[in-house]
């Protein structure tokens, strides 16, 4: 039998997401940038952690939902190097670690694509959905973050 995964959640534009907690390096509150020249509109800039530089792009915009202000509620989640190279993204706000049986997580497929995800654009970020008693979340693959950084700057160019 499967282990429960873990996973960190969190709220961007009022729905629920989460990616797995063994991908996150922290949590933190520092949310302010220094912005790039000519960056995407998905990259927020750069910021200094305990002497780390950390590229940090806006989750709201990477998933093709409207642009919003980065609030007191706002957090910034950094990824372990084994996700990428040095990022992390700004959430609306961070919710609770939530542990998840495995027979609650469904694999995610285009097809369900208008049934449960009406408001993100970049539908290939997710990986799963998760049934709660209450809610669903849904779990998102931060190594396809980067790449679609990169999409964007190729397709500049």
């Amino acid at each position: 039998m499967e282990d429960p995964r873990l996973f960190c959640t969190f709220r961007v534009d009022g729905g629920l997401f989460g990616v797995d907690i063994l991908d996150v390096r922290e949590v933190t509150t520092e949310t302010t940038c220094t912005r790039i020249a000519h960056a995407p509109d998905e990259v927020l800039g750069l910021v200094n952690i305990r002497g780390h530089i950390f590229l940090v792009l806006d989750l709201r915009r990477l998933l093709g939902m409207p642009e919003s202000t980065v609030t007191g509620n706002s957090r910034l989640i950094l990824f372990k190097p084994s996700v990428g190279s040095a990022f992390g993204v700004v959430v609306d706000e961070i919710a609770d670690i939530q542990t998840v049986e495995p027979d609650r997580i469904e694999a995610y497929s285009r097809n369900e694509r208008d049934v449960v995800v009406t408001n993100v654009r970049h539908v290939d970020l997710i990986d799963a959905v998760c049934k709660l008693n209450d809610e669903l979340i849904i779990v998102l693959n931060p190594r396809r973050f980067l790449p679609v950084i990169e999409q964007h700057l190729t397709v500049r160019a």
